[in-house]
């Protein structure tokens, strides 16, 4: 019984972590993953389905070349193919984002929905979010057609609405006649039951709103994490394989494999630089670097394996025969050590580009103002 309360208050606090991290973390809105300070949006998505497409065929054309010389087994060891499969998983969350935002920005403008509206968090779906900005215009004095952007803000209207509903003493909600009109607009899409003040936070962040979904928030999470991870590891792979790897091989032998060579250890730091510098709007926490030394711990577990299950070193530097026990726990010390000052460059870099680029290029909503 104890084990399985134990288990019970386990799965409680990851499904809490979980829940908290897709639906009240502020940086999971899609004007963050699917425009850009500099591009505009469509040419945002045409760029990101294209490097999709080009990743995908790099990927495709490298395993079937390692399948044909016999080396199929091997391929999903090695750190760059795994790099490059992550950035080619990058660029479909990422026009899939951008896609979705763009398709979601023309039915708003179809329905004529007022007012400029973000995409998460938003409890309600546009056409109730527009009714709730009418409805909190004539109570609050909101601007009509606005669409407040603070979502602490969208919830406290819905909250005071429905406590006036039932006869709260808010002056606000019950001065004058024209508010109960409001009140019963705002009925047509909440039936006001009587429900306690944690009830109604719970429900209004699991709406069922279009823009909510838990499949839609996984996928901006998913682009997230996998962008963070890759723009860190990208520069790593281009550095170990010309400064160490590349010398050893006495040069690129013939034009696919100089295809590949570039490609998968050159192209792939220039499309995450891009990203970084001219199409993402990501933002770069110091919190999730825990995650990308954890990968590289798992990468090592890996390594590892294979020189269990196969008797083959994926690469020469992590094999004691040559450098020493010494020698493999100084180079991948070096390596996370790398992995981390990478990170930091990169959270000054984003910190520095969300401080300048605004001022240039103001950034946009994924959802602007109906025409």
């Amino acid at each position: 019984m104890r084990t399985r309360g134990l288990l019970s208050r386990g799965k409680q606090r990851i499904g809490g972590y979980i829940n908290r991290f897709l639906f009240e973390n502020q940086c999971l809105r899609d004007e963050y993953f699917a425009t850009s300070y500099i591009v505009p949006q469509r040419l945002l998505l045409g760029v990101r389905i294209i490097a999709f497409v080009y990743c995908a065929s790099v990927l495709i054309s490298n395993m079937v070349s390692n399948i044909m010389n016999g080396a199929g087994w091997s391929w999903a060891a090695y750190f760059t193919t795994l790099t490059y499969f992550g950035i080619t998983l990058y660029y479909w969350f990422a026009a899939y984002n951008t896609g979705r935002c763009l398709v979601k920005h023309r039915h708003v403008r179809k329905e004529g929905v007022a007012g400029r509206a973000i995409s998460h968090p938003m409890p309600l779906p546009p056409d109730q979010l527009a009714m709730l900005a009418s409805a909190s215009s004539r109570v609050f004095g909101t601007p009509a057609g606005r669409v407040c952007e603070n979502r602490r803000t969208e919830l406290d209207h819905v909250r005071l609405l429905r406590l006036g509903a039932h006869g709260a003493s808010d002056d606000q909600v019950n001065s004058t006649s024209g508010e109960s009109e409001t009140v019963q607009e705002m009925s047509e899409f909440d039936d006001f039951s009587v429900v306690s003040e944690s009830e109604i936070d719970v429900n209004e962040k699991r709406s069922a709103g279009p823009a909510l979904t838990t499949a839609h928030q996984l996928s901006l999470a998913a682009q997230w994490i996998l962008y963070e991870l890759f723009a860190c590891y990208a520069p790593l792979v281009s550095i170990i394989y010309w400064a160490v790897l590349y010398p050893s091989q006495g040069g690129i032998g013939s034009v696919f494999d100089m295809w590949m060579g570039i490609s998968m250890h050159g192209l792939n730091t220039v499309f995450m630089s891009l990203e970084v510098l001219v199409f993402a709007r990501c933002p770069f926490r110091w919190t999730h670097v825990g995650v990308a030394l954890g990968a590289m711990f798992m990468y090592l577990a890996l390594t590892y394996l294979m020189v269990t299950w196969y008797g083959f070193y994926v690469y020469p530097f992590f094999e004691a025969k040559y450098f020493g026990v010494g020698g493999v726990v100084v180079f991948c010390v070096l390596m996370l050590d790398v992995a981390a000052l990478s990170w930091v460059v990169l959270m000054m870099v984003h910190r520095w580009r969300d401080r300048a680029y605004p001022r240039k290029w103001p950034p946009v909503q994924c959802l602007p103002a109906a025409a």
